[in-house]
């Protein structure tokens, strides 16, 4: 037999820090230079790190700053690896567009939170098939097996 039903709690306030579009020209060499290129040598660090959307690790890379300006929080980062690998783009070139938007922002995003927010399963890790059937990213592989959805 079960208790009386709880009410659920208010929803907590966002404690994530405002989006801060940064203007290409604040974009440095060194940060240019901090971009991952690959998952080895990618330093951990849950103090100094900022989060990937994809991945969710949190390193100490440099990651991509969506000019968009409703993004909200970590929503527009992506490591080097993951935007490269699951959508084909390159974090430098990212960087250093002033009209770049993020994944999410632009209805595109293949990260399992996104997905299952807008009814779809989640892919997993798809890199290896994409690669496999011929692909160099999992967001061309899934446009092409009309997997995507309504925001591509």
């Amino acid at each position: 037999v079960r208790g009386p039903a709880r009410r659920r709690a208010s929803p907590r306030p966002n404690p994530s820090k405002p989006h801060v579009v940064r203007p290409v020209e604040d974009i440095t060499p060194d940060e240019l230079q901090l971009v991952a290129d690959s998952l080895v040598g990618k330093v951990y660090n849950r103090i100094t790190g900022t989060t990937c959307h994809q991945c969710r690790q949190k390193t100490v890379d440099t990651k991509t700053c969506c000019r968009n300006e409703g993004c909200r929080g970590v929503q527009g980062q992506f490591c080097g690896p993951c935007l490269r690998n699951r959508y084909g783009e390159d974090v430098r070139k990212a960087l250093l567009d002033p009209e770049w938007h993020c994944p999410p922002c632009r209805g595109i995003c293949n990260c399992s939170f996104c997905r299952q927010r807008d009814g779809r399963a989640p892919t997993g890790i798809l890199f290896p098939l994409a690669q496999y059937h011929g692909f160099s990213d999992v967001h061309s592989y899934l446009s092409r097996c009309g997997l995507l959805g309504q925001g591509a």
